[in-house]
């Protein structure tokens, strides 16, 4: 087998693991829909019997990130029409405003930085994964102004995509605050949070920021300057000062008790209304 074939995308076999073909090719022939990809994401992380209420820091989240169903994902992404309309809504969102050099954190599959250097003359992008697969590093050898590397590097960013990270991690405040140092002043910040528990891996400790992110974001040093056309849930920040954490802290504190009047379920089922209907 010179290449496998998954949801018509072509992956040569010799990027892949013998784990990963054998559960590539187990998947369903047809195109499935997002709920599909959240449910099976979520049996892995049962297999790996991860549990958010307790500490990230001593279970195998490593294992679970690292497993065949993200490089799944990441197919999906390529060819979800949903998606592929927000990653361009970025791009050119960003391209209008004249970023050059832009990070994409946790972009491992590649398809953002491949839409930034596509749609942007002369973007040269940094991806940042932790868990890169062997095949999104070999699709990227091509691109010669894409980078790939497992941390941000210090450097003065025009641009810092974060897109659904912020709420997989046990402490977003803190790489909120990481992201915004990599941004040079007057430079641009997305985050394309989903503080919802749509997934298992989308953890509970991040919800309450729901609906206050941007307000925390302010009180941190970032201006909110609404969303991006074209891709609903990207929120952008302009970077004025240095992040004041102790001020972000203070926010999350207020955030974290206007939770549960925020969070009612009420407000929960029209947004997940909201976001099935903007899907299609």
């Amino acid at each position: 087998m010179d290449e496998l074939t998954l949801w018509g995308f072509k992956i040569p076999a010799h990027c892949l693991t013998e784990e990963e073909k054998k559960y590539l090719t187990g998947l369903p022939e047809e195109l499935p829909d997002v709920q599909w990809v959240w449910n099976e994401l979520d049996k892995i992380w049962d297999e790996f019997g991860l549990d958010h209420s307790q500490p990230l820091s001593a279970q195998n989240v490593a294992g679970y990130y690292n497993h065949p169903a993200w490089l799944m994902n990441g197919v999906f992404t390529h060819k979800d029409p949903v998606s592929a309309r927000h990653r361009c809504a970025i791009a050119n969102y960003l391209g209008q405003h004249g970023a050059k050099q832009v990070a994409d954190y946790g972009g491992g599959f590649g398809e953002m930085a491949l839409t930034l250097r596509r749609d942007i003359a002369d973007a040269d992008v940094t991806i940042v994964e932790p868990y890169p697969s062997k095949y999104g590093l070999e699709r990227l050898k091509s691109a010669s102004s894409v980078k790939i590397r497992p941390d941000l590097p210090e450097k003065n960013f025009d641009a810092v995509i974060a897109q659904d990270v912020l709420e997989h991690i046990e402490d977003p405040i803190m790489l909120a605050a990481h992201l915004a140092r990599a941004v040079k002043d007057d430079g641009r910040l997305i985050f394309a949070n989903c503080f919802f528990p749509y997934i298992q891996c989308h953890l509970p400790s991040t919800f309450h920021l729901r609906h206050t992110f941007p307000w925390v974001m302010e009180r941190m040093g970032l201006k909110y300057l609404g969303v991006i056309k074209g891709a609903y849930h990207a929120q952008v920040f302009l970077k004025l000062n240095n992040p004041d954490i102790e001020a972000a802290r203070k926010a999350e504190h207020v955030a974290r008790k206007m939770a549960p009047l925020l969070n009612n379920p009420l407000s929960t089922l029209f947004s997940k209304v909201k976001r099935r209907l903007i899907r299609r």
